[in-house]
């Protein structure tokens, strides 16, 4: 049994070791592109037809902020078509169509699109919308952002090549001071777009559109099937789909689009099961093309990275609930202390990371020095969401039946959400949590110093999510007068 358990927590090592090597491939490709090119004011010479698509389901709190948003970006009117591609079943679509009316009023072509139907959630809703656009270009902004007026003006000269497919801008945000989850939120998205997009970008290897934020040629999503809804990561599909087509897509690090994070726990865990899920499922889909395709060896081996990277959440989790043991044998002398020294040698690739976050960090923000202390929230909540993100990719990987989540949003007020109260996944979280803890108790009185932080982030880290999921559960939701008058507003 003891040889067993070592096998098995050494495979789980050398994953995470593997995957968190890349890290070390992205600070290699940091220094060799460091020296930014200078950027070259574009002018846009011609004014395209443009379609801004903006797909909602249950919006409530925050479909003004967007059409508001959108409908203050400058660009002729005459070239510009709004659609509202509205799922929802609740209030919202009254809202929508009410606002919708209003800005008609005022000469803007915004369609109030209904389907009948959320088949294909997103991905069916924009494919919809798709064949009846007016544009050569699509914009999408999903429902938690706020782009400015000079988004198309910034993003539409990007096209001055007829193979570019598709430009993303970076998301900043709107709440990230909000609480310690919003702040590590923020770091890590910030790693994902000033250094992961950035470097693939720079690199010349795929890069992602990340679903909204964002302008397609229209040409280019046709040519690679339309939109598909056989994952839940429609973005990330499409993506991949127009590139492996010999398609290019361009990415604006310079230029960001502020958006809403996810103010709770529960919420968080929902966009981070669905990213999760969706990833493994465009992996299982064109994985195996994509390793065929004429692209470089390391282009395939970023693209394999890319796409697998959640593998890191089952190792994570199998570390949680083998440390613990690992660390008996060690106290005990159960286990010779080679094995231990062998086992250390993984501990180098957790430090690629955290250098990662802190160069995003000194790469965006003046004051990057006051963000640093929450970049130890960033490593928790990621060991945290280790038990919901694993059930996640085995429903992804098996092809269990689509059911898009979507993440709840409040416009930057404190409300409450009616969520699946049936999940024991909280509870298991802090079962974990407090067998983690138990153990890191163990280490310090046997005097392990060296493993108390690796147990303090993880036993934080479930923890934490455990309990504010559950408080999340019974948080009432906001009394209808309030948004009756938010609404008159």
């Amino acid at each position: 049994m003891i040889g067993f358990i070592l096998t098995l927590y050494t495979v789980l090592l050398v994953v995470l070791f593997f995957y968190s090597l890349h890290s070390f491939v992205l600070l290699y490709l940091y220094y060799k592109h460091r020296q930014r090119p200078e950027r070259k004011f574009k002018r846009l010479v011609k004014h395209p037809n443009v379609t801004i698509q903006l797909p909602i389901y249950n919006e409530k709190y925050v479909v003004h902020r967007l059409l508001k948003s959108v409908t203050e970006i400058e660009y002729p009117k005459c070239r510009l078509e709004i659609q509202v591609l509205d799922d929802s079943d609740d209030e919202t679509s009254e809202i929508a169509a009410r606002l919708v009316s209003e800005y008609r009023k005022q000469n803007f072509d915004i369609h109030h699109i209904r389907r009948g139907s959320r088949e294909g959630y997103k991905a069916g809703a924009l494919q919809y919308g798709l064949s009846r656009a007016k544009g050569d270009f699509i914009a999408i902004f999903d429902a938690d952002f706020v782009p400015s007026p000079n988004f198309l003006m910034e993003l539409l000269p990007e096209f001055d090549s007829p193979i570019v497919a598709g430009v993303q801008s970076r998301w900043a945000h709107l709440n990230h001071d909000d609480s310690l989850l919003t702040r590590a939120q923020a770091i890590g998205l910030d790693n994902h777009f000033a250094m992961e997009q950035r470097l693939r970008f720079n690199a010349g290897f795929f890069i992602n559109f990340n679903g909204t934020c964002g302008i397609w040629r229209r040409e280019a999503i046709a040519d690679a099937g339309g939109w598909h809804s056989d994952t839940l990561a429609e973005d990330l599909d499409l993506s991949y789909r127009v590139q492996l087509k010999g398609w290019k897509m361009k990415f604006r690090d310079d230029f960001s689009v502020l958006g809403e994070l996810p103010a709770s726990a529960e919420s968080f865990k929902i966009q981070q099961n669905r990213w999760a899920k969706g990833t493994i499922q465009v992996a299982r889909k064109l994985l195996g093309k994509v390793l065929r395709a004429k692209i470089g060896k390391v282009a395939k081996y970023e693209a394999f990275v890319h796409l697998t990277c959640h593998i890191n959440f089952l190792a994570l989790l199998g570390l949680a609930l083998f440390s613990p043991v690992i660390v008996y044998f060690k106290v005990e002398n159960i286990v010779a202390n080679g094995y231990f020294i062998f086992a250390s040698f993984f501990t180098i690739g957790a430090l690629g990371y955290p250098v990662l976050y802190f160069l995003s960090q000194r790469e965006l923000y003046p004051d990057y020095r006051r963000r640093i202390p929450f970049i130890a929230g960033v490593i928790a909540y990621s060991m945290g969401l280790s038990v919901s993100n694993s059930r996640a990719l085995f429903e992804g990987w098996l092809n269990r039946k689509n059911v898009f989540r979507r993440t709840p949003k409040s416009g930057g007020e404190s409300r409450g959400y009616r969520v699946d109260s049936k999940s024991l996944i909280p509870y298991i979280e802090i079962l974990i949590g407090i067998y983690v803890f138990t153990a890191l108790v163990y280490v310090i009185v046997n005097l392990q110093l060296i493993l108390i932080p690796f147990l303090l982030f993880y036993s934080f880290g479930f923890l934490s999510l455990g309990f504010l999921s559950i408080k999340d559960k019974v948080v009432a939701l906001e009394p209808q007068e309030v948004l009756c008058s938010r609404e008159s507003s």
